[in-house]
């Protein structure tokens, strides 16, 4: 050991070369530790070793920079003291060659460095974190980048499909990173993994961090492959975007998009693609199965369209209860005048103590809440909606009903759009809305009165020839 120190630390240049040599190592060796564990190891166990590799070598430079600056930052004599023979020393006073006699620099330097030791050990800690913490750094946040989604990125680049498979649900389950063109490489290459465990969790990766570049690929996926149509095709709501939209409207009409309409309907309402006629048919073909209808009437709901307010209305007769909330959203949502007298009669038949069940898109463990529908008193809900239409008549029409429950929200919410509308009535801004009202009622009545007399026409068209126009005087 004395003579390796001697020859890496025998001189002022030798310990300069030997300090500059390993932070040279370890920083080199950083680089390209750091760049292929990003881009190509596919080893959990190998990537573990090669990162204590570089601490290691990190805490090697820190050594090597501690012993280097050890004249100036401990005492003078640090030098002469870490290059002494302590084997030599000890055998000359083993055989008595060794002089008890000490100098006073000696004296004085032993005095400085009582306390090295200790300095030492933290001088060597500062070094070698600062290091490995400059390096990570350099790096762009290797440690962190690492920890997650590194791990689990390299866990997906293994030859075995379960280490894949682990990766991959290790990727999902902490979804709050960004996405890097290596974490998107994997998933777009774990979307045609053979495994079909490892390809669903890519499809749910790929739509929970919105990878635009993962539609084209999950387009050819659901046809390829019907198992996975389902979460494909939630994927590709999720993601967003002109490239799903675009896939969505093809997949539309494709065999195994069909054999989901429940998660076609919803990316069709994700993505708002105004695949009406499509929603119309599929909620045609729904039947019993209260998921699809929900998610149609939801879809229909997103499209905000003036022209779907009567199909919405429809849907608050659904025997489903979860179904007639949707549509109360969706009519809510369109701020539509005509929007009054559906949402009135469904509060005047609702039955007082119904809660709307809370309903949310199906989506793999992990994955971020996305609500259809909020657990809310349904009477609230309706008057939501009512609420969005600002009809004169809920004036009098919310007195007349405010003992229709008892909950204690929904009563709130009543007074609340009472005093709302009374005061939009005082300013004047329901006036246009009472103006349409009756310009509407107007032209109704003149319709009834232009139909009563074509039918009066029509019976005297009906006379006899003998009929004159001064009613049959002769």
């Amino acid at each position: 050991m004395h003579a390796l120190r001697l020859a890496l630390f025998g001189t002022a240049s030798k310990r300069s070369i030997t300090a500059v040599i390993s932070i040279a190592v370890f920083y080199g060796a950083g680089h390209l530790i750091h760049g292929y564990i990003d881009t190509t190891a596919g080893s959990p166990g190998g990537s573990f070793v090669l990162v204590a590799l570089w601490v290691a070598l990190g805490a090697i430079a820190g050594l090597c920079s501690t012993i280097a600056l050890g004249d100036l930052i401990f005492h003078r004599g640090f030098s002469r003291e870490f290059l002494k023979d302590e084997m030599a020393e000890l055998d000359a006073r083993i055989s008595g060659e060794a002089t008890e006699e000490v100098d006073d620099e000696e004296l004085e330097l032993a005095t400085a460095g009582r306390d090295a030791g200790i300095r030492f050990g933290l001088y060597f800690l500062f070094f070698a974190a600062a290091h490995v913490l400059l390096s990570d750094y350099l790096a762009g946040g290797f440690f962190s980048r690492y920890s997650h989604p590194g791990v689990a990125v390299v866990h997906m680049r293994s030859d075995d499909p379960k280490v894949r498979r682990e990766g991959m649900n290790m990727l999902a389950t902490r979804l709050d990173f960004r996405v890097t063109p290596e974490v998107e490489k994997v998933v777009l290459e774990a979307l045609g993994d053979a495994d079909e465990g490892v390809a669903a969790r890519a499809a749910f990766v790929a739509g929970t961090l919105e990878i635009d570049g993962a539609a084209a690929t999950l387009a050819g996926l659901i046809e390829q492959r019907e198992a996975l149509a389902f979460t494909g095709l939630i994927a590709l709501g999720q993601i967003g975007g002109e490239q799903a939209r675009k896939a969505v409207r093809t997949l539309a009409d494709k065999p195994n998009a069909m054999a989901e309409p429940q998660a076609l309907a919803l990316a069709l309402g994700l993505l708002k693609v105004p695949a009406i006629e499509r929603l119309k048919a599929i909620h045609a073909a729904a039947g019993d199965d209260e998921e699809v209808r929900l998610a149609v009437v939801w879809a229909l709901g997103q499209l905000k369209d003036p022209r779907l307010l009567d199909d919405l209305a429809k849907a608050l007769d659904d025997p489903s209860l979860a179904v007639r909330c949707a549509a109360a959203y969706g009519l809510r949502d369109l701020i539509k005048l005509d929007a009054y007298a559906p949402l009135k009669r469904a509060f005047e038949k609702a039955d007082p103590d119904a809660v709307c069940p809370e309903k949310n898109i199906p989506v793999q463990e992990g994955g971020r809440t996305l609500r259809l529908v909020a657990q809310r008193h349904y009477m609230l809900t309706l008057l939501h909606g009512l609420a969005s239409t600002d009809h004169p008549e809920l004036l009098t029409w919310l007195v007349a009903r405010q003992d229709d429950t008892e909950e204690f929200k929904t009563r709130t919410y009543m007074k609340t759009m009472w005093e709302d509308l009374r005061k939009k009535e005082k300013d004047g801004r329901l006036n246009h809305i009472k103006r349409n009202l009756a310009l509407q009622k107007a032209q109704e009545a003149a319709q009834k009165e232009a139909a009563g007399s074509d039918g009066g026409a029509g019976d005297g068209g009906a006379a006899g020839p003998d009929d004159t126009a001064d009613g049959g005087a002769r």
